[in-house]
């Protein structure tokens, strides 16, 4: 449990978070934590005797400490699963045990909020997000074990991944330049399709994050290396994608039809040309794939994973890959699940190149 020192320590930054920001509550924190170092705090017999781990407080205490580290996005996951975990047993956080949340995931799994069910991986999320919430709970001592270790995952079955084709890769480009008008297609290069085709090709070139390209600046790119200076909000470290000629071809043409002044990379097509953010970078792309023939669902983070395994095909190692798409400490698992595809030719390939007796 927390000792007296580190509930004043809390107390203060639970109170101070309504004012400050997270830079300036980490540097509360570890103002704090220097100068109580020397200083033993014992509880006083006139106040209460122990402190109040309420669902209130204990949530009050996230939010800051542990929130200012993470995404809004991934704060949203945690919270909102954690929430569904108490609206259904009704208890506070620090008396609910494995049981409970076995039985929770069970009818999350077979009934849910919906009344409908969750699927495997769905129930394995939101299994992922309450213990990562109450791995914090025991990192900072509210409770001494997370009762979500010993709760099994549910088995999933995989799915294929999904990537492009180099035939439905040019199908989009094809759509970046169409204009129909009856039965007749004009070939056009006008200032939409300048930006459409520019942010297709820079998405598939740099494999980045919708959000991290929303994020960007005209100011991110280095047009000499060909490179672009991204920062991970994941990660929450600075990492460097590559342009290759053809996405910097169609970049630099969309840049210079440009009239505004905004400093962001992509914007808007309606003046005042506001910077794109995550929600209209994903509907460009679904438009550019409506106006194009594939009959099939393109989202950016296709176009991750199109990269992805376009790296692994051509032998680059999967650890590098990982490094690329920006996963921490080149994380393979993750893109082995969920980015890069094999086929079976390539795992064939790979006896004969590495099984096989000489």
């Amino acid at each position: 449990m927390q000792t007296m020192k580190e509930i004043v320590r809390d107390n203060i930054l639970v109170a101070m978070k309504p004012y400050l920001d997270a830079v300036a509550m980490d540097i509360l924190n570890q103002a704090i934590v220097k100068a109580l170092f020397p200083v033993e705090v014992v509880e006083s017999q006139t106040l209460p005797a122990t402190q109040d781990n309420t669902n209130e407080y204990i949530f009050k205490m996230y939010m800051a400490k542990k929130a200012p580290k993470l995404s809004g996005e991934t704060n949203s996951y945690y919270l909102n699963s954690v929430k569904h975990l108490i609206a259904f047993t009704g208890k506070s956080l620090v008396s609910i045990t494995d049981m409970d949340i076995e039985f929770y995931l069970q009818w999350y799994k077979n009934v849910g909020f919906r009344g409908k069910g969750n699927q495997e991986i769905t129930v394995n999320n939101e299994r992922r997000n309450i213990s990562a919430f109450f791995t914090w709970m025991r990192k900072t001592r509210i409770v001494t074990e997370n009762p979500v270790e010993s709760v099994e995952k549910w088995s999933e079955i995989d799915k294929p991944i999904d990537y492009l084709q180099d035939w439905e890769m040019e199908a989009l480009r094809d759509a970046c330049k169409q204009q129909t008008a009856g039965k007749v297609t004009n070939i056009k290069e006008y200032r939409e399709a300048l930006r459409d085709r520019a942010l297709l090709e820079f998405l598939r070139s740099t494999a980045i994050r919708v959000t991290e390209c929303s994020m960007l600046d005209l100011s991110s790119i280095d047009w000499n290396k060909g490179e672009v200076l991204v920062y991970g909000k994941k990660t929450r470290k600075y990492r460097k994608a590559c342009i290759d000629d053809v996405a910097k071809y169609h970049l630099k043409k969309y840049i210079d039809s440009r009239t505004d002044d905004n400093p962001a990379l992509f914007v808007s097509l309606k003046s005042p040309n506001r910077r794109m953010q995550k929600t209209s970078i994903e509907y460009a792309i679904h438009e550019i794939a409506e106006r194009s023939i594939l009959d099939r669902r393109v989202y950016p983070h296709l176009l991750r994973k199109t990269t992805a395994t376009n790296m692994a095909k051509k032998g680059c190692p999967r650890e590098l890959v990982a490094f690329y798409l920006g996963h921490k400490d080149g994380n393979t698992q993750t893109l082995n699940k969920h980015y890069a595809a094999t086929s079976p030719e390539q795992i064939i390939a790979a006896f004969w190149q590495y099984g096989a007796t000489a």
